[in-house]
């Protein structure tokens, strides 16, 4: 079953992912070529990358949790859909007590052994 609402939900984690990592890159190549001495380079990109790596940390902690929140809601999906066909199955069972069916044959187009077709 297509359900596009989960589509629009979850598309964001990648861009926002390709954008920290494209902002790192851009950051460190930036700083490779600037003139400045090798003590106070390796000093700014130490600086930058610990931001860096905090906002990646931030942003992995929101993708965890949105994946979560979503396998939660299919595990529940999935109880409700198991149940709703267990019901299903006791009402039909139920329904056909006594009438010469048993529960094997519910949606089958066989007749019971003996019972004549109409028209």
């Amino acid at each position: 079953m297509y359900e596009p609402q989960y589509e629009e939900e979850t598309g964001g984690g990648g861009f926002v992912f390709g954008l920290l990592c494209g902002a790192a890159l851009g950051a460190a190549v930036g700083l490779m070529f600037a003139p400045k001495a090798g003590f106070e380079l390796r000093r700014t990109i130490y600086d930058s990358t610990g931001d860096i790596r905090r906002k990646a940390y931030d942003a992995y902690g929101q993708a965890t949790q949105t994946v979560n929140e979503v396998v939660s809601k299919g595990r529940e999906a999935v109880d409700r859909g198991r149940q709703a066909c267990e019901t299903a199955r006791d009402t039909a069972t139920e329904g056909n007590f006594g009438q010469g069916r048993q529960s094997g044959d519910f949606g089958s187009s066989r007749t019971p052994s003996g019972a004549g077709v109409q028209s």
